[in-house]
């Protein structure tokens, strides 16, 4: 609630002789009648129903909010975010409904007397919502064809692992956090039973510094010993060394050529509909990652505690610092960007499905498409 309360701050300030700026946010609820609020603190104007779509669980309605800020304040992209975050769970709470305030920028365009709304979310993976790739059919062949030569604890594993990874897509423009923690849970899923967990003291990344707190506490061989057995037989601390090392090491050197192309949507000022997508790069894993397994084993360490204080402190965490970074940007220790993390799920869920499965024909069909009539539908 932090960004809600320092704009309110912000408005106390607010003197006569000083005429504060309007910024715009869109506003969306469930059911038919839109959000209306006038004459108060900030103005909600309703607009209407929203199209049907396929993501809807029933009717939608939309408005534009209006609300006073400073003068010449700075609106970053995170700031923006973080405000529109907190609306949103203070009318959702108050309300008692589910309110969405999608992360966008409002562009007014005095000229039309218009106020244009330019999504911004995809920045967190701007390939993900790129065009279809051309081989669609061929593609789905492939998983189907090998999906059912899965053994059933095969299945159960593999398509948990898949149905994380999925939940990550429909979730990553709307609640980062959330997509960023299933993509991890997907990892280790398929790290629980197809990696293995270390056993030798020095395997453990921080066995060293165990070492030096040992020696600096005086302890004696036995009691070093003793700290050291309990240390490698923790639950926990085994569950994240087998995500690292299994995940660090099951990927073959072809996973660093994986394409990470960036795709962009712009809108027509004029009408507010899409424009086609634009390439803005054209990128591999290895622009981002170097094939560097010690790195890349820190860096998923990183993400491992990332998703653990997000489940376990609801800890906010910033657009840009899951996003895709510049090229060839150093990764060091940070976490895995989300692109990076989607492309690896993907990746091991493939290398396990191609492990496992068993050739299996699939059912003799072949399902003709229908002429279409004059009116352009199928009979």
């Amino acid at each position: 609630m932090k960004s809600l309360v320092d704009w309110l701050y912000r408005l106390a300030a607010v003197t006569p002789e000083v005429v504060p700026e309007i910024g715009f946010f869109r506003v969306s609820v469930s059911g038919i009648e839109p959000l209306d609020v006038e004459n108060w603190l900030l103005s909600i104007d309703p607009q209407g129903l929203l199209s049907n779509s396929l993501q809807a669980t029933g009717p939608e309605s939309w408005s534009v909010m209006r609300l006073p800020d400073l003068p010449r304040k700075e609106v970053n992209l995170h700031d923006r975010h973080r405000l529109g975050a907190d609306l949103a769970c203070v009318l959702s709470l108050a309300l008692d409904r589910r309110v969405v305030i999608p992360n966008d920028f409002a562009m007014h365009i005095p000229q039309l007397e218009n106020v244009v709304f330019q999504p911004v979310s995809q920045v967190v993976d701007l390939g993900i919502l790129g065009p279809l790739p051309p081989d669609a059919k061929q593609r789905i062949n492939a998983y189907i064809s090998s999906v059912a030569g899965l053994a059933k604890e095969d299945q159960e594993v593999i398509g948990a692992a898949s149905s994380a990874y999925h939940g990550a897509i429909l979730l990553f423009d709307r609640e980062p956090r959330a997509a960023y923690t299933l993509l991890v849970a997907g990892v280790e899923a398929l790290s629980r039973k197809y990696g293995s967990p270390p056993t030798g003291w020095a395997n453990w990344e921080e066995s060293a510094n165990w070492d030096k707190l040992f020696d600096t506490q005086g302890l004696t061989t036995g009691q070093a010993e003793a700290f050291r057995d309990r240390l490698m037989h923790d639950r926990q601390l085994r569950l994240a060394a087998t995500f690292q090392n299994y995940a660090s090491t099951r990927l073959g050197e072809n996973f660093w050529s994986k394409p990470l192309d960036q795709w962009v949507y712009g809108i027509d000022a004029n009408t507010g509909a899409w424009l086609s997508p634009t390439k803005v790069k054209e990128c591999r894993v290895s622009d981002f990652l170097s094939l560097d397994r010690t790195t890349l084993k820190k860096s998923l360490a990183k993400s491992y505690n990332l998703r653990s204080t997000v489940v376990h402190e609801a800890q906010w965490v910033e657009l840009m610092t899951l996003a895709q970074p510049p090229v060839k940007a150093p990764q060091s220790s940070r976490i895995l960007p989300f692109p990076i993390l989607r492309a690896l799920l993907a990746e091991l869920i493939w290398i396990e499905i191609s492990a496992h499965a068993l050739p299996t024909a699939l059912p003799d069909f072949l399902l003709l498409r229908a002429p279409k009539t004059p009116g352009g539908g199928s009979p």
